[in-house]
């Protein structure tokens, strides 16, 4: 088992040497710090939405594969969720201190897991890794933001059916599900003129998990980092542990392909969003436990997932 974790480790190192070569980049300011800002436009509008079109497009999918795919990712949030909630409770927490446990616990840096599912499996790793994200974006959405939204104070707003419905109106505009959905309808039509759409989004594609893994090392900011132990612990229990643990038993169970497992493992097992400090700040949670659970999960997911993988690869 051990050589087995060292040898999934120098497979899967260079999306972590990508993501360390960010923190390094920014931290000496090489490219301009200003960049990074740029940067993430055209990660978010162009490159990730390019690389997903271009991976659901050639995918044909069946009711049976989003049976399966989708009863694994949502067993895991579902139970996650509910630990998450009542722990906080139980302990004392705060809605703003056990929102940001939740958003840790649930929320996956899908970019993270096509990078090592792109890694360890090349384009079918990455084409399963794009269906687990058309079912788990728009869910995880609607679930984990409508919790904050109902239960946190955000300054200015005080209409919670506003603030839900506004959630949906963000789902619709969301670049990411606008590209799975046209690459759903093209998956669909079978023509040999889409070869020029394909080659272009696939080049486009290309270029997007090499410099995601760069932005996320760029936003981390260890001088940043609170120690609240006990709600980190909770947090990174149920993210890096259980929720890829859960997934694993799921997936096995409904007998989903050896390949098919490990990518549900992989995309459950990955750090939750960099987008999660945004969120907490956006709608009131804690920020300050945010970054933290955010750049321990990271550093921590080094270790964690060429582990989990080992016992299961």
């Amino acid at each position: 088992m051990l050589s087995n974790f060292f040898q999934i480790f120098l497979l899967i190192s260079p999306v972590f040497i990508l993501i360390i070569l960010g923190n390094i980049l920014r931290r000496v300011g090489v490219p301009d710090i200003s960049f990074w800002d740029v940067n993430d436009k055209l990660v978010y509008w162009v490159l990730i939405p390019s690389l997903l079109f271009h991976h659901i497009s050639q995918i044909h999918l069946t009711s049976s594969m989003i049976y399966s795919y989708g009863v694994v990712i949502l067993s895991g949030l579902f139970i996650v969720t509910i630990v998450s909630v009542l722990m906080g409770k139980l302990l004392g927490y705060s809605p703003e201190s056990w929102s940001s446990i939740l958003q840790g616990a649930a929320r996956h840096n899908a970019f993270i897991a096509l990078a090592i599912a792109g890694s360890l499996f090349g384009d079918e790793g990455l084409a399963i890794g794009a269906v687990f994200m058309l079912l788990y974006v728009p869910s995880i959405n609607i679930v984990v933001i409508s919790i904050m939204v109902s239960n946190l104070k955000q300054p200015g707003k005080t209409d919670t059916a506003k603030g839900i419905a506004s959630i949906f109106i963000e789902l619709i505009k969301n670049p990411f599900i606008l590209a799975m959905i046209a690459g759903l309808f093209v998956s669909l039509i079978e023509s040999d003129e889409l070869i020029i759409v394909y080659e272009t989004s696939g080049l486009l594609g290309s270029a997007a998990l090499p410099i995601m893994l760069l932005t996320i090392g760029a936003k981390i900011k260890v001088r940043d980092l609170a120690l609240k132990i006990t709600p980190i612990i909770i947090s990174n229990s149920l993210k890096l542990i259980a929720f890829p643990i859960i997934a694993y038993i799921v997936a096995t169970f409904i007998g989903l392909s050896q390949l098919e497992v490990v990518v549900a493992v992989i995309f459950a097992s990955v750090p939750t969003a960099a987008s999660s400090y945004a969120l907490a700040k956006q709608f009131g949670g804690d920020e300050e436990l945010m970054t933290s659970i955010v750049t321990t999960q990271v550093a921590l997911s080094f270790i964690t997932i060429p582990l989990l993988l080992s016992f299961i690869a």
